[in-house]
């Protein structure tokens, strides 16, 4: 796996398959890297703590706290699990800006990606279904429930579309409304066709635009903004480099053939080669599934944001 993620240069969106990838081959556990793993009914949460530089370079990943909820049914839309899932979240994200966030502080939502490619639309759909309430606080605080804090959001939208890096959109619109913190909300790449639609990543690290898909934009980060910079994503795509030689692998384990890695790397390669090396897959699902996550993912976080108030409620404030 690792020798095919460097010969198309995939960039590991995930903490977890990071962490994996380094057991798969190394067989061993990461010095400076602490894991917790809980299980729930319906949900697995396993959470990564990189401690340190040294732990951060090998994991390829920057000093923090990765947060990784795991669910199949996830991508159905099932009542039961969605609600363990949103109170999943809603305590992960508690734990991610313990301290970092007071009562009535305002906090700036980001919807990162292509609203124009369903795989991509994860972003904008979050702030499609999130309470924002910044302009009532202002114009109308009467009709707010009491307690709210105030919320805006953004789908800034691609550089493609726009002519505007995410950064310059995101650091103009800090420098100008001062939030207390950002929540930013992207689609992720996976390395595993059983993690899209079922694995949300959370995170206190920031995050780098398009990286998944090998198009990184300008990191959001603390550093660069100012502001603590809480980072979530659900994986819409796998490459399919990665496919391909999964399907190779497990059919000469099933029959006995020979795994040549190096005609096996050639040959993908030939194929991919008219797509510029690089080619993503999504499951015909994927409406569904961005509806969904997206739906779930608004809920995680304004339970965090707003305690106390009910989904109900909170749901009258989605644009």
């Amino acid at each position: 796996m690792q020798n095919i993620i460097d010969q198309f240069n995939i960039y590991v969106d995930l903490a977890i398959e990071a962490q994996e990838l380094i057991r798969g081959t190394a067989d061993r556990e990461v010095e400076g890297v602490v894991e917790d793993v809980k299980e729930l009914e319906n949900i697995k949460i396993n959470t990564i703590t990189i401690t340190n530089q040294m732990a951060s370079q090998t994991m390829g990943k920057p000093v923090g706290t990765y947060v990784t909820i795991e669910s199949p049914p996830l991508k159905i839309n099932d009542p039961y699990v969605k609600e363990e899932i949103i109170q999943a979240m809603g305590e992960s994200m508690n734990k991610l800006t313990t301290g970092r966030l007071q009562a009535g502080d305002t906090v700036l939502l980001v919807g990162l990606g292509n609203w124009r490619a369903t795989a991509d639309s994860l972003g904008p759909k979050f702030i499609q279904y999130s309470p924002i309430t910044r302009h009532y606080h202002q114009y109308a605080p009467q009709a707010l429930v009491e307690g709210m804090r105030p919320t805006c959001g953004i789908a800034p939208g691609v550089l493609g579309i726009t002519g505007l890096e995410t950064f310059e959109v995101v650091k103009g619109i800090v420098n100008n409304i001062n939030p207390a913190m950002l929540v930013v909300v992207d689609a992720l790449a996976a390395q595993n066709v059983n993690r899209i639609g079922s694995t949300i990543q959370m995170s206190n690290t920031g995050i780098q635009p398009g990286a998944g898909v090998g198009n990184a934009r300008h990191s959001l980060t603390e550093e660069d903004l100012g502001i603590p910079v809480i980072a979530i994503g659900c994986p819409t795509i796998v490459s399919a480099a990665i496919i391909a030689d999964q399907a190779i692998r497990k059919f000469c384990l099933k029959t006995g053939a020979m795994y040549d890695e190096v005609k096996s790397m050639a040959t993908i390669k030939d194929i991919l080669s008219f797509y510029g090396g690089g080619l993503g897959v999504t499951p015909k699902e994927i409406d569904e599934i961005i509806e969904n996550s997206a739906r779930i993912i608004a809920m995680g976080v304004a339970t965090s944001l707003f305690p106390g108030i009910s989904q109900e409620q909170l749901e009258l404030y989605a644009v």
